[in-house]
């Protein structure tokens, strides 16, 4: 299975086509702005919710302006890639794009089926792969530079060894001064991405979104060096 994913992306991801973000952030905003408000499919979320709660992790899809919250994390001018894990039904992803972020710097991870044909459809011209985050240090650590990692993945809800693979997996692939955004529905807690050794450096309450949603964002701890103490 890992091979087959490997061969997906690396099919798909093309470092030449960065040189065209321009052009396809400006296709992209007006196709999303002509669109904004692209049909959320309920029944598929809720027939995916219905075959994997503990997976999807929520009773409702994120809200638009949840997506947008996040979306504001992200820097534009800096060079590299956007990861975001578990696409669901696209309201983080159309909020990255309308937020400028080009489709060809644009990678999102589906680990349902259903849900990552939806996002095909919806979003032609950015990379989405059906597979499982944990996966990501084997096929994207050589030739990517990850400059900032989406997450709307339910980590409180998922099996610790699962948690631990995916937070290894984007922990080793992040940009040493990338940073990661994560959202959760738990109003306590410590975080996962604290035990994979990244630092909290800050969050917000979206109360709009159903139910309300935390998003904290993280980097990599400053590098210690001896002597300036």
């Amino acid at each position: 299975m890992l091979l087959t994913l490997k061969n997906r992306v690396l099919r798909f991801l093309n470092p030449n086509m960065l040189a065209d973000d321009g052009r396809q952030a400006d296709e992209a905003a007006v196709s999303l702005q002509n669109h904004s408000r692209i049909h959320v499919p309920n029944p598929l979320f809720l027939r995916e919710l219905a075959r994997d709660p503990k997976s999807i992790g929520a009773i409702c899809s994120s809200s638009e302006r949840l997506g947008i919250r996040m979306a504001q994390y992200i820097e534009l001018h800096e060079n590299g890639w956007v990861v975001e894990l578990g696409g669901g039904t696209g309201a983080i992803t159309r909020a990255l794009l309308l937020h400028g972020v080009a489709p060809g710097r644009l990678i999102v991870i589906e680990k349902s089926q259903g849900l990552a044909a939806h996002l095909r459809s919806c979003f032609p011209k950015i990379r989405v792969i059906h597979g499982d985050a944990a996966d990501m240090s084997m096929i994207l650590k050589e030739s990517l530079s990850i400059r900032a990692v989406v997450s709307g993945l339910p980590l409180r809800s998922l099996p610790k060894n699962a948690v631990t693979s995916i937070t290894d997996a984007c922990v080793g692939i992040l940009h040493p001064q990338g940073r990661l955004i994560q959202f959760t529905y738990a109003p306590c807690g410590v975080s996962p991405w604290l035990r994979a050794g990244l630092e909290k450096v800050g969050s917000e309450t979206v109360w709009s979104n159903i139910p309300p949603a935390r998003v904290e964002i993280f980097t990599s701890p400053p590098a210690y060096s001896p002597g300036l103490d």
